[in-house]
């Protein structure tokens, strides 16, 4: 038996089908986010499902007493992993070291973590919410304009800001609250205005596999421009890469991994190529969101199968990336950075009809509320499928952004 932590970016169905194959599942969930809640009648359908939120590491290893005995353990969330590492531990499965979950959860931690490793790194600095404006100032004038805020630990862009100056600090700091989370402030890594890669974007990301300490690396992801804020609007595999920056994205993945002391499970490290060579983003201790579809339409490889194989302990082995036979993607139509009401969608017959196109997901229908500081999870819907080559691919693209036309109500900006 594997026990998965619900999964909010991997298909239920394709976890599911690799699992009737592999082993049972037993779910464990946090409660007390309304997406897990939302989700326990589903997962059900597949394997029993424990609540474990608000649990201390002991009460979970108590609800995983018979009549479970786990022989495995995957999450697919940032969320928990840190407590994870802790059960996995005690009962010896294979999963990454509490010392490494930290570091792969913790954006300062993992700085220091690769520096200490000889990595060029940003410079980084920590703001929480009691540090007075003259420390914030100083962290500030460490670390130069212009600069990234984000949360020191979160996922999928929530509260990440470019900032231009200490004028804009200031002012995403008071949006955020006094009650905001422990921020990082650290250096803009800058595009490489050298390299034409219009009109795709100037960063990747290496998804990679670690089995018994030896690390695969299946596939190198493409991105489309970011989006004001850090947000994402459409990744692919293969990425378009020469073979030059192909091998110095894998040997700087290979050397931030091995930095973090990964011994086992799956990994999604983004990188980006900037004036002084490539530099890490961040890497993630888990599937990148939307990877395990756009594999199997590139390639065939079934990414979820693989992390199940990976949690029971086989010695898996690639030597990679794998062939591709089209490009698989996934597009996201991002709102304007605006709070208001979705009101209506239209145009979707025009992008669902492209040759290639699988499937539609409106992740933010008429009615949904947004708020301007979600990240990319605030996505209007998600487009996924296959291309036959990059032209197709910007097809898609330019469709998704030219042909869907999305209108609001109730509009106010950056409040």
């Amino acid at each position: 038996m594997a026990v998965g932590y619900g999964p909010r970016c991997v298909p239920i169905m394709q976890l599911t089908e690799a699992a009737a194959d592999v082993c049972e599942l037993l779910w464990m969930i946090d409660g007390s986010l309304p997406e897990m809640r939302q989700m326990t009648e589903l997962l059900n359908r597949f394997g029993p499902v424990v609540d474990i939120a608000g649990m201390r590491t002991d009460q979970i290893l108590d609800e995983l007493s018979p009549p479970y005995t786990p022989d495995g353990i995957v999450t697919y969330l940032d969320e928990g992993m840190t407590k994870y590492a802790q059960v996995a531990e005690v009962l010896g499965l294979p999963f990454h070291s509490f010392e490494t979950s930290v570091a792969l959860t913790d954006k300062a931690a993992q700085r220091k973590a690769l520096k200490i490793a000889g990595l060029e790194v940003p410079k980084c600095f920590v703001i929480s919410p009691s540090q007075s404006d003259e420390e914030i100032a100083a962290i500030a004038g460490a670390v130069g304009w212009p600069a990234v805020l984000k949360p020191r630990a979160a996922q999928g862009s929530r509260y990440t800001f470019f900032v231009k100056d200490g004028r804009e600090l200031e002012s995403f700091l008071q949006v955020l609250g006094a009650h905001r989370p422990d921020m990082v402030l650290e250096e803009y890594l800058h595009d490489d205005s050298t390299r034409t890669s219009e009109p795709f974007a100037n960063y990747v990301s290496v998804e990679s596999v670690v089995a018994q300490s030896v690390i695969s690396h299946l596939a190198l992801t493409g991105r489309f421009p970011l989006a004001e804020n850090f947000r994402e609007t459409g990744f692919f595999i293969p990425a378009a890469l020469n073979d030059a920056d192909q091998e110095s994205a894998l040997a700087l993945a290979t050397s931030a991994i091995e930095a973090l002391g990964v011994t086992t499970g799956c990994l999604h490290t983004e990188i980006k190529f900037t004036p002084d060579g490539p530099r890490v983003i961040e890497v993630n201790g888990r599937v990148g969101g939307g990877v395990p579809e756009m594999l199997h339409r590139a390639a065939g490889l079934p990414l979820i199968e693989l992390t199940l194989r990976l949690a029971l302990g086989e010695p898996i082995q690639f030597s990679g990336p794998a062939t591709t036979e089209r490009v698989g993607y996934r597009f996201f139509l991002q709102p304007p950075p605006l709070s208001a009401t979705v009101t209506a969608i239209s145009g979707l017959d025009v992008v669902s009809d492209h040759p290639g196109v699988d499937t539609i997901t409106v992740h933010q229908g008429p009615g949904s509320v947004l708020d301007w500081k979600d990240g990319s999870r605030n996505h209007i819907l998600a487009v996924v499928g296959s291309a036959r080559d990059y032209d197709d691919l910007r097809v898609v693209n330019h469709l998704l952004h030219h042909e869907v036309t999305v209108t609001y109500s109730n509009v106010s900006y950056n409040e």
